[in-house]
């Protein structure tokens, strides 16, 4: 009976950790979009592509993202990466080049 007492607050540990765990895995999952922070001194115009595809190019969604000095804006492109241009996309093809970013993070501008 000792024995029982005894691995008790060791399967609750146990239990508890597991579902923070699976708490955490289940929020990674979720993603948190993505937000781009603009520290410079003028407008920045963003277009950017989001959703379940690989490559920027053939990302489903679409969306065009102003963002004042000083400001930030966030894309809610859940679990998925965004791609933003910083010119006018021409059949989905950035002229300078797609870039990346991961959900949940952060892209500034300086």
């Amino acid at each position: 009976m000792q024995r029982r007492t005894l691995r008790s607050p060791w399967v609750l540990a146990l239990l508890a950790g597991a579902v923070l765990s699976v708490s955490a895995m289940a929020a990674d999952m979720a993603g948190s979009g993505v937000t781009f922070a603009n520290g410079s001194d003028h407008r920045v115009t963003l277009y950017t592509r989001y959703g379940s595809d690989s490559s920027c190019e053939s990302k489903p969604q679409s969306s065009e993202l102003t963002v004042d000095p000083g400001q930030n804006a966030s894309l809610d492109s859940g679990s998925s990466s965004a791609c933003f241009c910083l010119e006018v996309p021409e059949r989905r093809t950035c002229p300078s080049g797609w870039v990346e970013v991961k959900p949940g993070s952060t892209r500034k501008f300086v």
